[in-house]
């Protein structure tokens, strides 16, 4: 069988691919969308092997999950492997796929959507939840060192915890200011930020005063102002001035020490894994003070333990922000579910519906028979077939124009399905003007009463139709055989009795039912 002829118009031009391939792996047909996106002819791919135009793991992958789960199922639903391209492009899909017997043989046919995006949201979202994962391990370790630290002294212990109640930075550093400024019973606490972007600049953040000293609080200054400032932030270690006007780094500074009423300092910066992020600095204003090394080695230690909360307070609102993020990528993929679910919706409507009428289409006829066919063949029920067409159609579109003439149908059509009431009976578009019913587990007796009730509902429509030899409204002619589904026959045997029955009410006149195996012509409606 041909590609063209194993797949019809409307599959062949939906908006997302379809391949069908036996069980040996031989690709039976494909339609034009999956042809143009893959860059191959339908010669070129039909009869060959599905690994032509699928990368090794995919292979690997049909072979060892996809085709296991049609074979075992009959159906394998949104399954995602990358088919490559003619140019050696690999393509994520969206794979649906069914199995079903066909002339003797298995076949498994699939829809494929290509999914570039989704799979790029879905790397976005992996992305993240390692980012965070690895700001969890980051923020982990950096509690196992705190603790370790805390063990030193109860008292470094109680200062840190104060510190770290908060995840907030600007609470941090309120909280450290104040505690080591009452610590170390000092007239003024500073507590910089460091920030290295666009030029290297300290921010004084937060401050511990004494009564009746000066605030320094005020924007930032650039770094390297003078030699002790260049001198703190370029180590790791305390630098002590027990005399600010006898220290030489302070020298130019004399006179900003004088105003201020500054005469002792201890000054050290924190850093994190070697990177400045901050500095302290402890100033006596009351006199000289001569700093003991337990306070240098106490500075020291307790500037390692606030780099490392303003590490912490960092690093969280890092995670914060890829959380944010997380959401927003997963509210993108939700959003992109949603449109994959739209399309595939919108596609069943296509494959399965008529565009005008809205009801069903030949395709969705010709599966439903084949289905109630072998349904009923194994109940040894009935089934019955309707098969009418619209009364001198062609001159209703003469006289009335085809504008009208698909009001028409749509009316006709809308009428039928309105008679046609269980869940498994089904109208579809046959055709032009031509309607069929299918009418399962139904007797001749009850499908010639579906027939009455349709050929009344449809003159009930009252669509004038002066053109017509046989009425001044809109008729039908309409054909119906009924038969118990057997082994030795077919749907054709069906559909061909009630065509024939159809041609023999037209013969007779024309508004009217044509029934085997007796004719049956119903009441001529008035003019």
């Amino acid at each position: 069988m041909s590609n063209s002829a194993a797949i019809d118009g409307l599959l062949n031009t939906a908006p997302c691919g379809f391949l069908s391939f036996r069980d040996d792996f031989t690709i039976g047909a494909a339609n034009a969308t999956l042809l143009n996106l893959l860059g191959y002819s339908s010669d070129e791919l039909q009869g060959k092997k599905l690994d032509l135009i699928l990368p090794i793991a995919s292979r690997i992958f049909c072979q060892t999950h996809f085709f296991p789960l049609l074979k075992l199922h009959g159906k394998a639903e949104e399954i995602y492997f990358s088919m490559r391209s003619r140019q050696g492009v690999d393509i994520p899909m969206l794979v649906n796929g069914a199995r079903q017997e066909r002339d003797g043989h298995f076949v498994n046919d699939c829809i494929l959507i290509p999914i570039r995006q989704r799979i790029q949201y879905e790397d976005e979202i992996l992305k993240a939840k390692r980012a965070a994962e690895a700001a969890t391990r980051a923020q982990q370790q950096a509690e196992v060192a705190l603790r370790q630290q805390y063990e030193r002294t109860l008292l470094l212990k109680q200062i840190t915890q104060d510190i770290r109640l908060s995840l907030d930075s600007r609470q941090i550093f309120k909280t450290a200011a104040t505690q080591i400024g009452l610590l170390f019973n000092v007239d003024r606490c500073l507590i910089y930020a460091f920030t290295d972007v666009p030029l290297p600049r300290l921010s004084l953040v937060a401050e511990y005063l004494s009564p009746d000293q000066i605030s320094l609080m005020q924007g930032p200054f650039p770094i390297l102002t003078n030699a002790h400032t260049e001198t703190m932030m370029a180590q790791d270690e305390v630098v002590v001035s027990p005399d600010v006007f006898a220290d030489p780094l302070l020298q130019s500074a004399a006179p900003v020490c004088q105003q201020i009423g500054l005469k002792s300092m201890l000054a050290v910066r924190t850093s994190y894994q070697g990177r400045p992020n901050g500095a302290i600095q402890l100033h006596q204003c009351d006199r000289s003070r001569s700093w003991e090394n337990w306070e240098i080695d106490f500075l020291q230690r307790l500037s390692n333990q606030l780099s490392i909360a303003i590490q912490q307070s960092n690093l969280y609102s890092q995670l914060a922000l890829e959380l944010r993020e997380r959401k927003q990528a997963e509210a993108r993929l939700q959003e992109m579910n949603h449109q994959l679910n739209h399309a595939k919706g919108l596609l069943e409507k296509l494959v399965n519906l008529d565009g005008l009428t809205q009801i069903a289409n030949r395709r969705c006829f010709d599966e439903h028979l084949r289905h109630e066919w072998q349904r009923l063949q194994r109940e040894e029920q009935p089934l019955s077939l309707l098969l009418f067409d619209i009364d001198h159609f062609k001159l209703y579109n003469d006289s009335y124009g085809h504008q009208e003439g698909d009001r028409c149908l749509i009316a006709v059509a809308q009428a039928a399905q309105q008679v046609v009431k269980r869940p498994a009976d089904l109208v579809a578009r046959y055709g032009g003007e031509e309607f069929v019913v299918l009418l399962p587990n139904t007797s001749r007796s009850g499908a010639i009463a579906v027939a009455e009730r349709i050929h009344k509902a449809i003159r009930a429509l009252h669509i004038p139709h002066n053109a017509s030899p046989v009425s001044n409204v809109v008729t039908i002619s309409l054909g119906m055989a009924s038969i118990v589904p057997a082994p030795e026959t077919s749907p054709d045997i069906l559909l061909n009795q009630a065509d024939r029955l159809l041609y023999c009410a037209k013969q007779r006149g024309r508004n009217q039912s044509a029934i085997f195996p007796m004719e049956y012509a119903l009441s001529q409606s008035s003019s």
